[in-house]
């Protein structure tokens, strides 16, 4: 009965016309993930900074989003900027980072066409942004680029959601809730490699509805490993979540930190 569900559901989302993702999910991003705990990160983020003796000052926030992070870092007092290939979450991020008082450059350049930065003492990227690289050569390509924006000896933190965590969490997950002017319906499921989470979002004023799919590719550890041997980065560390011990086949998330 799973199954046939299952499959009910796929070629129902398939005949749906989904919009580019984020575009209309912007708006309402902080909303949807108010239970993320960006000062949190932070704190693992420093964590890492202590334990892999990195002295940073300048950090770029690769896939920056609507710049929660990005912010984050500012107000800890580092000089940070923020890079996203989606328009609509970097206006959320300007507008969020003025009304803070605060002048964070943002620039909108996706994966696959970062260049043109000086280089930082850090590149992060976080919240499973790395899973949107949807192939082996696209992220052995966003490595390259994002290796031209740390500084030598500098590194890139990042971070992979495995498939224990969608297994675990978002095999078929559906929620729907009510905000100010909105409502939205979210399913998530696991299949053949691929975490999908399709939105339907329903704005009051002007009326209209806007249906969204998220893919992310789920890596095994042991294909990435290859790609990260052969990237510019040397790998200093792997970790399993938010502290300290290597992942396993438990792990829900792989915390990467990688020198260049």
């Amino acid at each position: 009965m799973f199954c046939f569900n299952f499959l009910v559901d796929v070629l129902k989302t398939e005949s749906t016309d989904f919009e580019t993702p984020y575009h209309a999910l912007a708006s309402i991003y902080d909303y949807v993930m108010r239970h993320v705990d960006y000062v949190h990160w932070v704190d693992y983020v420093e964590s890492l900074f202590v334990r892999h003796d990195v002295v940073a000052q300048t950090i770029l926030d690769i896939a920056c989003g609507t710049g929660s992070l990005a912010i984050e870092l500012k107000k800890r007092g580092y000089r940070t900027g923020g890079v996203d290939g989606c328009g609509p979450m970097l206006e959320q991020a300007r507008t969020k980072a003025a009304e803070s008082g605060f002048d964070i450059p943002f620039h909108h350049q996706a994966f696959l066409e970062i260049e043109g930065f000086k280089p930082h003492d850090v590149a992060v990227c976080l919240y499973d942004s790395m899973n949107y690289l949807m192939s082996l050569e696209d992220f052995a390509e966003a490595l390259d680029r994002i290796h031209e924006t740390v500084y030598p000896g500098g590194v890139f933190i990042f971070d992979l959601c495995t498939e224990a965590n969608s297994v675990r969490y978002f095999s078929d997950l559906r929620e729907r809730e009510k905000g100010d002017g909105f409502t939205y319906s979210r399913h998530s499921y696991y299949n053949d490699g691929i975490q999908y989470n399709d939105f339907e979002i329903t704005f009051k004023d002007p009326k209209r509805v806007v249906n969204e799919r998220h893919r992310q590719r789920i890596y095994a550890l042991s294909d990435i490993e290859p790609v990260l041997e052969a990237s510019p980065f040397r790998v200093e560390a792997t970790y399993d979540g938010f502290g300290f011990r290597p992942p396993n086949s438990h792990t829900d998330r792989v915390h990467f930190v990688l020198r260049a």
